[in-house]
């Protein structure tokens, strides 16, 4: 494959990274795989509220949905077969520039269960509204993250600048059948 690279054969695939704003703050920090917003103690309650808006016209179709669990993940398609399948998540075809939710360990599902987990598409922005004194938000494993406190928003899309890299062409290949084989829908 570096043979391709270097004859100028084989031109790099774009990978989604997750684009955060805290406060009204860009991070500069863009996750490859995922970010998890949580209270620092895992035995803690993470309180959060969120719903997703359009981006341009913040329609707001989507109900606002109050969690008590131990913490809301949304990862990107290089990040869906990590831990977000092995929580019941969806392997996404590699090249998908939307995002997948999930809220980890929910406490007293109500009314809104159907939004527990779902999709962020690339013209969505998902609006968190932090709601513990407490709090983190990890980008990609625990080494990098970013103090949360009460009332703390944060609005997460798929619009960081993307990830230029070279795939083997059968692993590519692999994922866009395994992909078309996997309808997924809006909501699960």
């Amino acid at each position: 494959m570096l043979d391709e690279i270097l004859e100028g054969q084989r031109e790099p695939v774009q990978l989604t990274r997750i684009l955060t704003c805290i406060d009204g703050i860009h991070s500069h920090t863009y996750a490859l795989n995922d970010v998890l917003l949580a209270h620092p103690n895992p035995a803690a309650v993470s309180r959060c509220s969120f719903r997703i808006l359009k981006e341009h016209d913040y329609d707001c179709s989507f109900p606002l949905v109050h969690s008590r669990s131990s913490g809301l993940r949304v990862c990107t398609a290089a990040g869906s077969t990590a831990a977000m399948y092995s929580s019941g998540g969806l392997p996404m075809p590699i090249l998908s520039r939307n995002l997948q939710y999930m809220v980890r360990e929910p406490i007293l599902l109500h009314d809104h269960t159907q939004f527990m987990h779902g999709w962020i598409q690339i013209d969505e922005i998902m609006h968190v509204v932090w709601g513990c004194r407490q709090g983190f938000i990890y980008f990609d494993g625990s080494h990098v993250f970013l103090p949360l406190k009460c009332g703390s928003t944060v609005q997460i899309s798929s619009k960081a600048p993307p990830l230029k890299v070279y795939l083997d062409s059968s692993r590519l290949e692999n994922n866009i059948k395994l992909s078309n084989d996997r309808m997924v829908t809006r909501h699960i």
